[in-house]
């Protein structure tokens, strides 16, 4: 594994960043990711196979809840041999507990940022806080730390390729799912009021992400839930960033459920912790998987007290995070579908509806139908790159025979895939040393 180790600072009244290490590991031949495109039943119009890519795995500085510097982790896709400016593509993941779970960790397994770098993007993705490799408990859903993470790492990124001599061309496109799409939107939001002269946003697009925490999400809590343990998550990442919602866990948790505190170090996956409650349910209250909410974690005394409190700490955490009260400035797409039983279609109807009077950029709520959280997030991702590709400015197309003109041409083939020894007034393919494929339309 070939590893670069520096320290850059990054000098900026608003952005303490820097990055300390940076590992490649991996790399993606060009037969590596037609492959990707193959086994992982990927149609061939989300993308051009245009590069190699280099992914690497960094560790950067970024300031926590406290704004003191920490160590946090995330990954970058590099087109290789690109010969113009490229854009940058900043995917925010989803919910994840384990650290395994984390996009650094997953570098061979991501395919957006294989099949993005391979088009044509710079692709960065942070863990955020506390996940990863990075240092700390992480802040689930928590809107300022979550941006600082994702905007010191695009800056970090910049600088980075630079030294690769990849040049970077001003484009910037933001794109998360779930809990990503909660980040991305945070991210729209910081940009957009604070880093006018260092980043500007091309366009954006949120999915499925919680943006009303405190009304359309909050609402979701005396639902049968199918993974009650995000609830856990919040109270415990909102109690590290805010030290207001209980003085002891037992205030909030009844009996059996204050101990889940343990399972959000980073060891398990979202699945063990949701088996878990669903076990303390059944044997302590002989509530059942399939009619359990995550009210029914909750003690009365302090539901009623949110309830009926406008200044309850627990509250104020919620309203804090929601994502509401801006107007992007940049062309947005929200992608929902209204079958989401993990994060309310209300969300992104509200934000629809906050943002698309006062909008002077284009704004669209796309619903991807009945489908669920997870059977949304595919056709949502593949919208969203399809959204950005019409917007992003790619090397022409006199660039990229110029690097086709350095490969070696193999065979030749028909329609039919018989080798031919010249090209004729039809269809034909070749087939390069590197594995690249083209297909020629002579006339």
């Amino acid at each position: 594994m070939k590893k670069i180790l520096y320290l850059l600072a990054i000098i900026s009244y608003f952005s303490f960043s820097q990055i300390i290490s940076s590992d490649l590991e991996e790399s993606f031949s060009i037969v590596d990711i037609q492959d990707i495109y193959t086994f992982g039943d990927l149609p061939s119009y989300i993308g051009d196979i245009n590069y190699e890519v280099d992914a690497y795995k960094v560790l950067y500085y970024t300031p926590n809840e406290n704004g003191a510097l920490v160590m946090a982790s995330g990954s970058l896709f590099i087109p290789i041999n690109s010969n113009c400016p490229v854009p940058i593509l900043s995917w925010q993941h989803g919910t994840v507990v384990s650290d395994l779970g984390a996009p650094s960790e997953n570098i061979s397994n991501s395919a957006i940022g294989i099949v993005a770098a391979s088009h044509g993007y710079v692709v960065v993705m942070s863990d955020y806080l506390g996940l990863g490799s990075g240092e700390g408990f992480h802040n689930y859903c928590h809107a300022d730390t979550e941006a600082s993470a994702v905007i010191d790492l695009i800056m970090d990124a910049n600088t980075f390729v630079n030294l690769l001599d990849i040049e970077t061309n001003g484009q910037l496109f933001l794109m998360g799912y779930s809990q990503g799409g909660h980040a991305t939107m945070a991210t729209v939001k910081e940009l957009e009021e604070n880093f006018i002269n260092e980043l500007n946003v091309t366009a954006s697009a949120p999915m499925a992400g919680p943006y009303s925490m405190s009304e359309a999400q909050a609402e979701m809590l005396n639902t049968v839930y199918p993974n009650p343990g995000y609830f856990p998550y919040i109270i415990f990442a909102y109690q590290n960033v805010y030290n207001n919602l209980y003085n002891d866990i037992s205030e909030i948790l009844r009996p059996g459920f204050e101990d889940l505190f343990d399972m959000y170090d980073g060891t398990y996956s979202m699945n063990d912790i949701n088996e878990s409650i669903w076990s303390i349910a059944s044997e302590i209250y002989g509530i059942d998987s399939t009619t359990f909410t995550p009210l029914d974690m909750i003690n009365e005394d302090y539901y009623y007290a949110y309830q009926n409190n406008e200044n309850h700490p627990f509250r104020l955490a919620l309203e804090e995070n929601d994502l509401l009260d801006f107007i992007p400035q940049s062309p947005m797409r929200l992608i929902h579908c209204n079958g989401d039983n993990d994060v309310s279609y209300e969300n992104s109807v509200m934000a629809f509806d906050a943002f698309s009077p006062f909008m002077n950029e284009e704004i669209f709520l796309l619903d991807g139908g009945g489908f669920n959280h997870s059977e949304c997030a595919k056709s949502s991702i593949i919208s969203a790159k399809l959204f950005f590709d019409g917007l992003a400015t790619f090397c022409s197309e006199t660039d990229l025979e110029e690097l086709h003109s350095k490969q070696k041409i193999l065979k030749r083939f028909n329609i039919l895939g018989q080798v031919i020894t010249q090209e004729n007034k039809s269809l034909s393919i070749r087939l390069y040393d590197d594995g690249s494929v083209d297909k020629i339309i002579v006339f």
